[in-house]
């Protein structure tokens, strides 16, 4: 049966890549004994990353569906790490901010981040890894014109 793309296309690598890389960080995330879920810190992740963003958006960046993210929000509002209020310009809407006890969590993932990021990368020189980070951030920027995602907040 003929194949819509080769198996070795851009686009498959990407997609693949991708998914072996969460599949290996959740991994590691569990091995390690963090106490959160593997998409509870992903959640906690974005939070950070879009301080203020209402959850709609926030499940629209992480490519979940809202309620999947409001049952991720509730663990980790249960537990200190975020706060959710209602947004000022939209009282419908509620607001994420992540509290000062995330960065502690941060904290504890970012040596199990980074092992995972040391394993995806071996062999790769400090030149390579740079390239390869220019070329996806070209890639996202030539997909989204959305300044947060893009980490040009300023300009939204």
């Amino acid at each position: 049966m003929p194949q819509l793309l080769p198996s070795n296309s851009l686009g498959f690598l990407i997609v693949d890549v991708a998914r072996l890389f969460r599949q290996e960080f959740e991994h590691a995330v569990v091995e390690a004994g963090v106490e959160l879920t593997p998409g509870e810190l992903r959640a906690l992740a974005h939070v950070a990353r879009f301080k203020g963003a209402r959850q709609a958006v926030l499940a629209e960046r992480m490519g979940v569906e809202p309620m999947t993210l409001s049952a991720y929000l509730d663990r980790l509002e249960s537990r200190g790490l975020v706060t959710r209020a209602t947004d000022p310009n939209d009282r419908r809407a509620k607001v994420v901010n992540p509290t000062d006890a995330a960065e502690v969590v941060f904290e504890n993932t970012r040596p199990i981040a980074a092992k995972v990021f040391e394993r995806i990368t071996d062999g790769f020189t400090d030149e390579e890894r740079d390239t390869v980070r220019a070329l996806l951030t070209r890639m996202r920027a030539n997909l989204t014109k959305d300044p947060y995602i893009l980490g040009d907040a300023a300009a939204a």
